[in-house]
């Protein structure tokens, strides 16, 4: 396993990750007629991709391209696309997929022409090996949308996401065009096998929580809590996420709880739909060297990761979140890798 993580920055503030989740974004100057490379995937965004048209290429992340966004229109049918290639240290379609259609449902603007739960088909991305990606198409009450859809896939260690919206198409005829716009954008060769791809089930067990008490790191455990994160992105980004990932049940659906395998003792809370992440996990600890028992948190953003609070025990996530939100930390931030596929 690659050591990038070793050969991180350390930091003895969290300003670097924080500025980062704040840039603002910025139009790429990306001429009308030219396809666009992203650095780290490969992935091409070209300039008319079945008969869309695109817009702008702008970059969420302060020009790191951890981040990029390319608005594609097909004006005789009122329907647009956005391309998102993005960069998450958890980088699990499945999980993404969910919080992303999580994010859907709950626009108030948007009013589902049917109540039941949304088919949510796996597809094989082009130049793929395994169905890895999950996409869905949903009808609405046009408002003044008809119909609105979804597809995230993998591309190395990093995530491409599709959104698309109609005034005129149904959901049957938009997701024949959601296919038809994927397959002609120009996706890199796969390296490696991504997992298959299956719909977020419940976990089988929610778990019970009683209240946790923060507990003082001092700075050699903060520092492994640092070093054994960032060498699990590593892990992951080699050998691609192997974990099987759950929705804790019975949480608002504002409240995205996942937990890997159906573990007992760890959970990560996806803060938004693009890659943040909240994650609860045992503290490792070396012999001699920090103390068992605690369960460390980590605020993972794009390439960078915030260390906080320890707690005695697993906290509940509104107890998590609290914690976060008072604005605790340790003081740390670590930024893992260079973000480029090699």
């Amino acid at each position: 396993m690659r050591m990038r993580m070793l050969a991180g920055v350390l930091c003895l503030a969290s300003a670097v990750s924080a500025s980062a989740q704040s840039a603002k974004p910025t139009r790429l100057e990306v001429p009308a007629t030219a396809s666009w490379q992203h650095a780290a995937t490969g992935m091409i965004l070209p300039p008319v991709s079945a008969r869309f048209v695109r817009q702008d290429v702008s970059d969420n992340s302060g020009g790191a391209e951890l981040d990029v966004a390319a608005t594609y229109q097909d004006s005789t049918t009122g329907t647009v696309a956005t391309v998102y290639v993005f960069r998450t240290m958890l980088p699990d379609a499945p999980l993404w997929f969910d919080r992303a259609l999580d994010a859907i449902l709950l626009r108030p603007n948007y009013k589902r022409a049917d109540a039941s739960p949304p088919a949510v088909t796996a597809f094989t991305p082009p130049k793929a090996s395994r169905a890895s990606g999950l996409r869905t198409s949903v009808a609405l009450v046009p408002t003044p949308l008809r119909s609105t859809a979804l597809a995230v896939a993998p591309v190395g260690g990093w995530l491409v996401k599709v959104r698309m919206s109609s005034e005129s198409l149904d959901a049957a005829a938009l997701d024949a065009r959601l296919s038809a716009f994927i397959d002609e954008l120009r996706w890199p060769a796969e390296a490696k096998a991504p997992k298959a791809a299956a719909p977020i089930a419940p976990c089988a067990t929610p778990l019970r929580f009683k209240k946790a008490k923060i507990v003082h790191d001092d700075l050699a455990q903060v520092l492994i809590n640092s070093v054994t994160g960032g060498l699990a992105l590593e892990a992951a980004e080699d050998s691609g996420p192997t974990a099987v990932y759950c929705r804790e049940p019975g949480l608002a659906p504002e409240r995205a709880v996942y937990r890997p395998s159906e573990a007992a003792n760890s959970y990560a809370i996806a803060m938004d739909d693009a890659g943040t992440i909240l994650q609860l996990a045992p503290a490792l600890t070396i012999k001699g060297i920090g103390s068992g028992g605690k369960v460390s948190m980590t605020l993972m953003h794009r390439q960078t990761s915030d260390m906080l609070p320890s707690f005695n025990r697993l906290p509940s996530p509104d107890q998590a979140v609290n914690v976060l939100n008072s604005g605790r930390n340790s003081g740390i931030s670590v930024e893992a890798g260079d973000g480029k596929n090699r």
